[in-house]
């Protein structure tokens, strides 16, 4: 346990990004902001580690948005502006570009700058008690066009400015609905299926896994054909240790052990 906002802890296979700013109900500074990209390439640059997970120090929020207490003075220059941008950016890129597979468990609240770090995931799994809002317009402030895209391609262009516009709050339930979570769970046993449902694939072969999260990327990067890099994924694979083990497992009638990260 430590006493930083935010902060790394290795949990076996999987890493762990915990928010901790509990009395805060974990706000984002911008030092916090700041210091997701380099957590997360030191997760990425852990050979055992197989995936990430975002989530709040308790279960009192994800994270309740920005820290508005810092924002006239961080926004009282042009060069204090751009900052704030750039890091939430890099923020973002770095969690959705992760080279591992990046799940956000989010109990309690969820708002604003905490749906971004979200959205960022790969998937988002939610306590049944979880509250949501996309509260720009609340503040007079504008979603980044990076935040906006990733929004539009889990609910659609409509939905999108419903929630854009109106600064709505809504439950759970609704998120799924709408796409932005992808599993809802009791509060109580949040924690315990998002952890089977980690390890469940840090059983996966590595390989497979980060190569489909990259095909994706690409996809959503706008590519519609095969491209020498996915080529170069799917051509290679069929050589590589994870294939081998998967081919002489199966054969075998036994369950792989993949090694490779």
């Amino acid at each position: 346990m430590s006493d930083d906002p935010i902060y790394l802890q290795r949990d076996g296979d999987i890493a762990r990004l915990i928010l901790n700013r509990p009395q805060k109900r974990n706000a984002l500074t911008l030092a916090m902001w700041e210091a997701v990209p380099d957590l997360v390439a030191e997760a990425e640059a852990e050979a055992g580690v197989r995936i990430l997970l975002v989530q709040g120090s308790d279960a009192t929020a994800f994270a309740a948005g920005a820290d508005i207490g810092e924002f006239e003075s961080v926004f009282a220059t042009e060069a204090g502006r751009g900052r704030y941008s750039d890091a939430v950016y890099a923020a973002e890129q770095a969690l959705g570009r992760c080279g591992k597979p990046v799940i956000a468990m989010i109990q309690g609240d969820c708002i604003g700058g905490g749906v971004e770090l979200a959205l960022a995931c790969d998937l988002r799994f939610a306590s049944t008690d979880s509250r949501f809002g996309i509260t720009p317009s609340r503040l007079g402030l504008v979603y980044s066009l990076t935040s906006t895209k990733r929004l539009i391609e889990l609910v659609g262009p409509s939905r999108a400015k419903d929630l854009l516009y109106s600064g709505r709050l809504f439950d759970a339930r609704e998120a799924l609905s709408l796409g932005i979570v992808d599993r809802v769970v009791a509060g109580e046993a949040l924690q315990a299926e998002t952890r089977a449902y980690a390890e469940e694939i840090c059983s996966r072969s590595p390989n497979s896994v980060q190569a489909a999260k990259a095909i994706v990327q690409m996809i959503l990067d706008g590519a519609t054909d095969e491209t020498p890099a996915s080529r170069s994924l799917r051509v290679d694979g069929f050589a590589g240790p994870d294939a081998k083990e998967g081919i002489r497992a199966y054969l075998d009638r036994r369950p792989p052990k993949f090694s490779s990260s």
